[in-house]
């Protein structure tokens, strides 16, 4: 599927709902858990507040804040792109007179924009539904993107286990991380990393300097060309023990699982449900849920998040295309929280790991 084969897909739904166009609408702000509706239908990320309208017909307008990114935008595939000052003004000038107009993005916006955009379409019917259930697969383009991500946050890491060592402290680390890969063409990354004996959770950097004894859990997400894709790593400061090394390797069986239950026509919860299994099998099963875990992956924005959660609530039946993140990320009471996952993309026979090396439990020189 290439980016006209969505766009047709959107525009056949937009007759279906008895739609004249579509406005999107994005603040700027980009962020893992949040959809793009602006991407879905130009293909571009912008810089600040950005919007974009599909008419039936099929012409398409691509607004851009700030206004000099203009430039940058006409390189898009949408022929009519405005520098504008101020986004939702000009949206309401390019909208005129359109009768029927579907909204997406709304919800995600701050309450100063979203009270604008209300009063301009007061009568919008929402949207996001079908812009997003249109991006729930991937074009041929964002699989490559995720492909090329996912290299990048490989190499990222193979950096990182280069460079850290007792002393350092997880700002440096994470600081010369999120460089290593912004030189390989990363336009965003979306990192956490932490470290400690027995870690609770993963959370962002901090002044702290590592020690041996340390596990460093590293969530690693760089974005290229607006497609994200992540991996998940532990690392040891100094050799791991015995009872560490096993049970990491039982979360890695339990991911395994995952990645084998992850086929066309099977729903997201059983993914969940597969991962789940493994570690129940060996007493873990209290920390299956929350509050020491609530999902097993998610969807790999910008544009879409689609299918969503890997989770036991998400009933999303898989299709080839989709690409998402498995990581059965867990809390276990002998060693603290492990990290591990890898991003796979659906094909017509399952899920394909897109990484070149499966997470193993690493460790540097304590």
């Amino acid at each position: 599927m290439d980016f006209h084969d969505r766009l047709a897909d959107i525009l056949a739904r937009m007759r279906e709902a008895g739609l004249d166009c579509i406005a999107a609408l994005h603040d700027g702000a980009h962020f893992i858990e949040k959809p793009d509706p602006v991407t879905v239908l130009t293909g571009f990320k912008s810089l600040g507040p950005a919007a974009a309208i599909l008419r039936s017909d099929g012409s398409s307008t691509l607004i851009v804040t700030p206004s000099w990114d203009a430039e940058r935008a006409g390189e898009s595939s949408v022929r009519r792109v405005i520098g504008a000052h101020d986004c939702i003004a000009s949206l309401g000038d390019e909208l005129g007179q359109d009768a029927r107009i579907g909204l997406a993005g709304m919800r995600f916006l701050p309450s100063s924009m979203a009270d604008r955009l209300g009063s301009i379409v007061p009568a919008a019917q929402p949207a996001d539904k079908l812009i997003f259930d249109a991006a729930r697969t991937k074009t041929d383009d964002e699989i490559a993107h995720a492909r090329e991500a996912t290299r990048i946050a490989e190499l990222g890491y193979r950096h990182m286990l280069a460079i850290a060592k007792p002393g350092m402290t997880e700002d440096e680390l994470a600081a010369e991380l999120k460089w290593q890969m912004k030189s390989l063409g990363a336009e965003d990354n979306f990192l956490l990393l932490c470290a400690g004996p027995h870690n609770r959770a993963v959370q962002p950097s901090t002044g702290r300097r590592f020690q041996p004894g340390d596990i460093i859990l590293a969530e690693i997400t760089p974005s290229y060309r607006g497609q994200l894709a992540q991996i998940c790593r532990t690392v040891t400061v100094g050799e791991a023990s015995a009872q560490l090394a096993d049970r990491y390797a039982l979360v890695v069986r339990a991911m395994d699982q995952g990645i084998a239950a992850a086929r066309p026509g099977v729903p997201m919860a059983e993914v969940c449900r597969a991962i789940n299994a493994v570690l129940e099998a060996e007493g873990y099963g209290e920390y299956c849920h929350p509050p020491h875990i609530r999902r097993r992956g998610h969807g790999l924005g910008f544009a879409s998040v689609r299918p969503g959660d890997v989770a036991l609530d998400n009933d999303t039946p898989l299709e080839p295309g989709m690409v998402f993140m498995i990581h059965p990320n867990q809390y276990l009471p002998e060693t603290g929280y492990l990290l591990c996952g890898e991003p796979v993309l659906l094909t017509q026979t399952g899920a394909e790991p897109l990484t070149a090396e499966k997470a193993a439990l690493a460790s540097v020189s304590g």
